[in-house]
């Protein structure tokens, strides 16, 4: 379902492709404000199995990743309880 919101449409699409860079890393999202710095920026560190996304002064930017990492973890969680659910065999008592 499209959201109203076709920025969030686009960040969704893109955290839901297999980019091999993100693929099977941990992804950390962290916001910092600086008085001591006027510019927003976006950084992105890759470790061997992380990917860390630093908003600096950007709070737009942030609360947008976080919301689009958020409800893909909700999704997934909610897909692995319906593939439980599917797997479970109903007893019949007699």
């Amino acid at each position: 379902m499209k959201s109203k919101n076709k920025i969030m449409d686009s960040f969704e699409e893109f955290i839901a492709q297999s980019v091999s860079i993100l693929k099977n890393r941990i992804i950390q999202i962290t916001g910092f404000r600086s008085d001591f710095v006027d510019t927003k920026s976006i950084n992105l560190e890759l470790d061997d199995n992380t990917v860390r996304i630093n908003c600096i002064n950007n709070e737009n930017a942030y609360n947008l990743l976080s919301t689009v990492i958020y409800k893909r973890k909700l999704n997934q969680q909610k897909r692995r309880l319906d593939e439980n659910k599917e797997r479970e065999v109903p007893v019949k008592f007699a």
